[in-house]
């Protein structure tokens, strides 16, 4: 199984970014269309028909008048990425150089429609740069929606009350009818449900293989708060660097833009006046401007020294809040508790004694490794080069866009927020540690 995965991340790393985000939309587009065979198969639909044809995907019809055939689900999210029409027929044909993908067509009433099929190797290659598991999937008995109700089912019940939904088909035809005895049950004036015996037991019993299995669920520990392992103060912690980095930001912003503003009233140009006047009044007319224009000189000097020092604030506080986040990140790859490593913001953060920030930690898992060595490499000034031409966000009118600094700290912080995106409520340790 390791060399099967070795090699199938093997056949996703040599793809250019290009051809990683188009197979990585075919990918997606591939699993949608077995998921829905399976909540069709689910509610009695069954559907005989081959897989070769339903797992085809339309790429794109030939010819391609979009105005009167549309676009397909394919392209539209193609362009959501930035990789538009022009070029996509030659990244299609390097996957299928690389036997990840199958081409086909079929007729249509005007042309054909040009479709795509993921092989068993381009399934592989994509699961494993994508997979967010860094074992393949766990077993477990239910699936993520039907643990996620399992979960809210049982934390009404530690409040003593019952989930208030009128109907929910998951714990009809999951947690009731498929189970016996069933894992929920109606509440007696039939205005919700509520976990059963059993299904006290079976939440217990299998917790550690679904937080395995569904580590992106929040699920209450069985034993309560106290045996959870990932402390909620980490994530208090977090979030106040997280806020006080962002207040410093838009400070600066403010600071900024009055500097901004105050400059473009220094210099300009005094109103026109009515004629004629006598000199006396025009004299006035132009007093009142020089003072005016003098006020805003030194409201402008006054703002960009705010500015500059904000700056200075921003930075430390981005660079404090990333030190807090690889600290947690750290102790989530090593299963430990992070808040011996955690400082609160510290309230004077020209004052702050800086650690040296050292690398992200492996977690084993490609698509959050290859991030944040990306991130990573972009903060410490060597950006990683890209691979295959840049998305393009296309713009439906040529806009003048003026030129504004870089918020400072802006790519500090947004390594700090891809870390604290995967460490909260402990989703990455129950990835990496599942049995804790």
């Amino acid at each position: 199984m390791a060399a099967r995965t070795s090699q199938a991340l093997a056949a996703w790393t040599e793809l250019n970014d290009r051809q990683q985000g188009t197979l990585a939309v075919i990918y997606e587009l591939d699993q949608e269309n077995e998921a829905g065979r399976g909540r069709r198969a689910a509610k009695g639909n069954f559907d005989d028909t081959p897989a070769a044809i339903w797992r085809r995907i339309d790429f794109a019809h030939d010819p391609s008048l979009r105005d009167i055939f549309g676009t397909t689900e394919m392209q539209d999210r193609l362009a959501v990425r930035g990789w538009h029409n022009q070029g996509n027929g030659s990244t299609v044909a390097a996957l299928a150089a690389r036997d990840l993908i199958t081409r086909d067509a079929y007729g249509t009433q005007f042309g054909v429609m040009r479709t795509v099929t993921l092989t068993r190797a381009g399934r592989a290659a994509a699961r494993a740069g994508l997979s967010l598991r860094p074992d393949g999937a766990p077993k477990a008995a239910l699936s993520a929606r039907s643990w996620e109700i399992l979960a809210l089912l049982w934390a009404a019940d530690r409040r003593k009350t019952a989930l208030k939904w009128g109907y929910s088909r998951t714990i009809e035809f999951v947690l009731i009818e498929k189970h016996q005895p069933p894992l929920a049950e109606h509440t007696t004036d039939y205005c919700g449900y509520q976990i059963t015996d059993r299904g006290r037991d079976f939440y217990r019993e299998h917790y550690a293989a679904h937080t395995a299995a569904h580590p992106e669920v929040r699920a209450l520990h069985p034993d309560g708060a106290e045996a959870e392992p990932w402390p909620k103060k980490a994530d208090e912690l977090l979030h106040d660097h997280r806020s006080t980095y962002r207040a410093l930001r838009k400070a600066w912003t403010l600071a900024s833009e009055s500097c901004q503003a105050a400059e473009k009233e220094a210099a300009s140009d005094p109103p026109k006046l009515p004629e004629p006047l006598p000199p006396v009044v025009v004299e006035q007319a132009a007093a009142r401007h020089h003072l005016w224009q003098d006020t805003a000189r030194q409201r402008a000097e006054l703002a960009a020294t705010h500015t500059a020092e904000l700056h200075d604030l921003a930075e430390r506080a981005a660079r404090a809040y990333l030190a807090a986040a690889l600290a947690a990140y750290r102790a989530a790859v090593a299963g430990t508790d992070p808040l011996p490593h955690i400082d609160a913001p510290a309230p004077h953060p020209d004052a702050w004694d800086e650690p040296r920030q050292t690398p992200p930690a492996e977690t084993g898992i490609h698509v959050i490794d290859a991030e944040a060595k990306k991130l990573y490499a972009t903060v410490i000034g060597k950006p990683l080069r890209r691979r295959g031409p840049a998305p393009k966000r296309r713009r439906r009118f040529a806009v003048a866009v003026p030129t504004v600094p870089a918020p400072p700290g802006e790519d500090t912080a947004a390594l700090a927020d891809f870390l604290i995106g995967h460490v909260t409520d402990g989703a990455l340790l129950r990835r990496l540690h599942p049995s804790g």
